[in-house]
């Protein structure tokens, strides 16, 4: 049986995202496109951009997970 639980989304909290954790880098915002803020996350030296409702992207780069 899942709970809902609540995450902590601040920037150097780890969070789960399906079956990893990660360590969330930085919030990206994306004013004026309607889709809510993504993230920019880091699980062992590999670095990922989460977008709510839209999934999970590995990326080569921290630039890359920041660009909106």
């Amino acid at each position: 049986m899942i709970r809902n639980t609540k995450q902590n989304w601040e920037i150097g909290q780890q969070v789960k995202v399906g079956f990893m954790t990660l360590k969330v880098i930085a919030k990206v915002p994306t004013p004026g496109d309607y889709r809510p803020d993504a993230y920019a996350l880091e699980s062992n030296g590999k670095f990922y951009q989460f977008v709510p409702h839209n999934g999970l992207v590995r990326c080569y780069s921290l630039e890359e997970a920041m660009a909106a």
